[in-house]
């Protein structure tokens, strides 16, 4: 018969914990330690478990004895094979598995496949049976394989062949482990009970212990304890049902004795009647907080515990506890408490993926495999393999230097890969693209992971590890977990040939990934708990973050083989049931807290993405009679967050405070008209913005590129008498040609393909327009003629792209290559409406017709005041435009140009250059678009809100 487990209550009217604690304790006073030591206990989580370990030797210390603590698990210990019973590990049932799938015809299994894939490749292989073990890790919820399932299903079920077809899968993947020496294991746990388990307990007959067989767990073992384990798996109560009557199991149920009939007989609550159920929040509307998003959470969050330990002289003394149902909240109340000074810990520790270590190995697999620019410039960017170059560079190495120039040759070259950019590179960035060839041609060999090692040898062979300091803590532990897993795949490359060489460094880095780093908490660290970890947690004000929808309670919502029809045939978890279970925890955390105490839930409006979340389905469980005035202050418009992670500063930017140039390039003028402190960046602190990511010509590349191929047509005598458009288009294209090959190389990447394809449409339709300008007269004089006057206190210099003299008048002018997208004029360019209420200084401002309008550029003005001394005052200036549209490529003359207008620019370039050389950079513009601002990154909230400058209180 099944051994039928004795319930208990513990009430409701103080928390869990203490109350387990007495209850495990029994009668024993203290005088000799408490023996727990043949007792196995059940919880929920591990951290459930910590808590109750530590709960007990609390207990024992306060009589002045220690205990001999019981053995804690968690249900799904219960149901682990032993390791060394020839159970095949995740490694070995994933290669098991894509060995199936790659091996497969599948028109044989069209019901599971009725898509051929565009590619089987490993990762089509690797995807596919990740989906399949988590497949069996769900049927063996309730110890069941996929073979199982059509027996349970029954003939009439309208999915039967399908499942048929996926039981002749797992046939072959049995075959596969079994040639390989090994078993599924939950096929180990399934035959445990029922067909083929009749012996399996037969050494727990008569001797009053548990099994000593298949699960380690067991060894001793006396007595059985469920504590407060409301989720367990169907599997675990299955096999604790096979434990004879001589190990008795005890029930504790966090519960008065009044919810009996809504509790069943393994603590678990009904889904029926907990469907239905009223749930008590007091004072609803000033303990459920509406946050806007995850960053709004974390702030108010970690701003509570900061409160907590102010008023507690720097500790919480376990006041204040924190439970987070939402993983994107989780990753955010740790920056925000190191902002107000509260360190907080995670039970669950750090993934190695977010690790240095992991992003190395990462680096250097890509870069390896293919070595695309993004990869070589994401393995230059890994700390560790930098101090490496510095290693190999020598003295005379220097990483900034190395970072800079390669980032000026991505820019400037853009190169497509290692190949392609050390073609371009030069001094250090040659060498570390050199070691870095090196490195790739040893990881490139097929013995994984021999080459592999030594690369890493030779990384960190320098490298001095202190693991008192938590970086190198963290790198050790990451190692360690690296080298083992190493190890593992060494291993089953024996076992699953048919891997290929390559193949390992991914597998090896997804189990890698998978792992966690758990730092030791500082003692007064506040731990940030799981939804389902809270029930042991005592102290008197929780907080709850994240209670969204989805996240509490959680559902299974679109599984292609288990929908939750077929989740109920099956006996595995439900929906229903997670709902039962979460409005029980939700009650029982508020109800123990009724009196002295108090819960916080907090839940967002978005996600950090700025997806719509809805409340959990929980906090809608009142009396019919309340429901619209719930709904409506659940679904309200939060209220603006106090402060938002994106938009929040540890410090405001100090720029350095550098001498006053003595020389500005005539296009920099503009820069200070735009805004004065950022023409400071810029003009005076060189500051530029990099583009990691570019791929393609930016619109000063494109303009770059045209304007070599002008000059040289400007510096042929024969180009410049040339009338015939076709001679000067074939002209115009070679050069467009040679300097493309000069700056990109042979081999062009498809965007740079398509823009020098507009770059040719453009100069052809160019040579039509220049041949008849001469044809016009018109001859050019001179081509990047560089220029340097003094201008107020300054001496602005520059280069003219071109300047004309028509040998019939001889008139002269100065014209400019554009080539942005579209056709600008040249008054449009240089000046503009002036805004209501902006501050112009007076020599900003234009003469004209009554309007008010200000400066924006004196490029062509001062181009024509550092000609006049050789050609005079009457000099026109245009432009001329070559945009996308090429049938817009025209000459656009400043006809209105007149000798008021030339004074009032002049006016305004000594105003902005005696401005400069006082050092006049603030105000800032507030006003800029952030598509025209470079540095809008840096300003947040605004540039005086960012910045802290000396010259701003002036």
């Amino acid at each position: 018969m099944p051994n039928s487990p004795r319930r208990h209550f513990l009430t409701w009217d103080r928390p869990l914990l203490p109350q387990a604690v007495a209850f495990l304790a029994g009668d024993w006073t203290g005088g000799s330690p408490l023996d727990l030591s043949r007792l196995l206990v059940v919880v929920p989580t591990r951290q459930s478990g910590r808590r109750l370990r530590e709960g007990l030797a609390e207990h024992a210390a306060r009589l002045g004895s220690a205990v001999f603590p019981p053995r804690v698990v968690t249900p799904e210990a219960l149901v682990m094979p032993d390791p060394d019973s020839g159970a095949a590990s995740r490694l070995q049932m994933l290669l098991a598995w894509m060995e199936v799938f790659r091996e497969l015809d599948l028109t044989e299994f069209q019901e599971v496949f009725p898509h051929e894939p565009s590619a089987r490749s490993f990762e089509w292989a690797m995807r596919l049976a990740e989906q399949f073990e988590r497949l069996q890790r769900s049927l063996g919820e309730n110890r069941l394989r996929l073979a199982d399932v059509p027996a349970r299903v029954g003939s009439d079920f309208p999915e039967l062949d399908r499942w048929l077809q996926l039981a002749e899968l797992e046939r072959r993947y049995d075959e596969r482990l079994r040639a390989a020496g090994l078993r599924d294991p939950r096929g180990a746990i399934g035959r445990m009970r029922g067909e083929g388990a009749a012996g399996t307990h037969e050494s727990m007959r008569g001797g009053g212990t548990a099994p000593t067989g298949e699960t380690g767990v067991w060894q001793g073992i006396g007595r059985v304890v469920v504590l407060a384990t409301v989720d367990p798996l169907p599997a675990s109560i299955a096999m604790l049902q096979d434990l004879p009557e001589t190990v008795p199991v005890d029930v504790v149920v966090f519960a008065p004795e009044s919810e009996a009939g809504h509790i069943d007989d393994w603590g678990r609550p009904n889904s029926e009647t907990w469907a239905q159920r009223v749930l008590a929040l007091p004072e609803f509307e000033q303990r459920v907080h509406l946050c806007s998003d995850p960053a709004d959470q974390a702030v108010r969050v970690a701003e509570l515990a900061r409160r907590y330990r102010d008023a507690r002289d720097g500790a919480t003394d376990g006041a204040l506890a924190v439970g987070v149902a939402d993983p994107e909240v989780l990753t955010l109340v740790a920056g925000e408490g190191a902002r107000r000074g509260v360190p907080v810990f995670d039970p669950e520790g750090e993934s190695h993926r977010d690790g240095a270590l992991y992003h190395l190995l990462a680096a250097l697999a890509d870069c390896t495999r293919r070595p695309t620019m993004e990869a070589v410039e994401t393995l230059a960017r890994c700390p560790d393999f930098l101090a490496y170059l510095t290693e190999r560079g020598g003295p005379a190495f220097s990483e900034a230097r190395f970072l800079a120039e390669l980032d000026k040759l991505r820019q400037r070259h853009l190169p497509s890969d290692l190949a392609a950019a050390r073609k371009h590179a030069r001094n250090d960035v040659a060498t570390g693209l050199l070691v870095m060839e090196e490195v790739r041609a040893e990881l490139a060999q097929s013995d994984f992971p021999r080459p592999l090692a030594r690369v890493l040898a030779a990384i960190f062979g320098a490298r001095r590890v202190d693991p008192a300091r938590e970086s190198d803590a963290q790198l050790q532990d990451a190692a360690g977990t690296w080298t083992g897993i190493v190890r593992e795949c060494a291993a089953a490359a024996r076992q699953f040939p048919a891997v290929a060489a390559g193949e390992w460094w991914d597998i090896a880095l997804r189990l890698f990934g998978a792992t966690r780093y758990s730092p030791d908490k500082t003692a007064d660290a506040l731990e940030l708990q799981g939804w389902l970890e809270l029930l042991f947690e005592d102290a008197p004000h929780l907080v709850v973050a994240g209670l969204n929808d989805g996240l509490v309670p959680d559902a299974v919502v679109g599984d292609a083989f288990l929908p939750e029809t077929l989740r109920a045939r099956l006996g595995l978890k439900t929906n229903a049931a997670r709902f039962a279970r979460d409005a029980y925890l939700l009650s029982a955390l508020s109800a123990c807290r009724s009196e002295g105490g108090r819960i916080d839930v907090l839940f967002g409006k978005t996600s950090a993405s700025g997806d719509p979340l809805r409340p959990s389905r929980l906090l809608l469980r009142c009396p019919d009679a309340e429901l619209a005035q719930r709904v409506a202050f659940l679904f309200r418009t939060p209220e603006p967050p106090g402060s938002h992670l994106p938009w929040m500063r540890a410090w405001r930017v100090q720029p350095r405070v550098l001498p006053v140039p003595r020389e500005v390039a005539v296009t920099s003028l503009r820069r200070w008209l735009a805004c004065p402190f950022r023409f400071y960046l810029r003009s005076v602190l060189r500051m530029e913005a990099i583009d990691a990511t570019k791929a393609e010509m930016d619109a000063f590349d494109f303009g770059t590129l045209c304007h070599a191929a002008l000059e040289a047509m400007g510096r042929d005598a024969a180009m410049r008498d040339c009338t015939d458009p076709a001679v000067l288009r074939e002209f115009l294209l070679a050069e467009l040609a040679r300097e493309a090959r000069r700056r990109y190389g042979a081999e062009l990447s498809l965007p740079l393909v398509i823009q020098l394809e507009s770059a040719r449409q453009r100069l052809g339709k160019f040579a039509e327009l220049q041949a008849r300008e001469r044809a016009a007269g018109w001859v050019i004089q001179d081509v990047e003629r560089a220029f340097a006057v003094p201008v107020g206190g300054l001496v602005v210099n520059g280069k003219i792209d071109r300047i004309d003299r028509n040998a019939t008048t001889g008139a002269v002018r100065v014209l400019d290559y554009k080539t942005s997208d579209t056709a600008v004029t040249p008054a449009a360019a240089h000046v503009r409406t002036a805004r209501a209420g902006e501050p112009a200084r007076a020599w900003m401002q234009v003469p004209g017709d009554g309007r008010a309008r200000v400066w924006t550029d004196l490029q062509l003005p001062l181009y024509r005041h550092a000609l006049a001394a050789e050609f005079g005052g009457a000099i026109t200036c245009g432009y001329v435009n070559l945009p996308k549209a090429v049938g817009e490529t025209a000459l656009a003359v400043w006809d209105d140009y007149t000798p008021e207008l030339h004074a009032a620019a002049m006016q305004c370039a000594e105003g902005v250059c005696a401005a400069i050389r006082g050092g006049e950079y603030w105000p800032p513009n507030e006003d800029l678009r952030a598509e025209a601002d470079d540095f809008a990154a840096l300003f947040h909230h605004g540039v005086a809100e960012s910045v802290a400058w000396e010259g701003a209180a002036g």
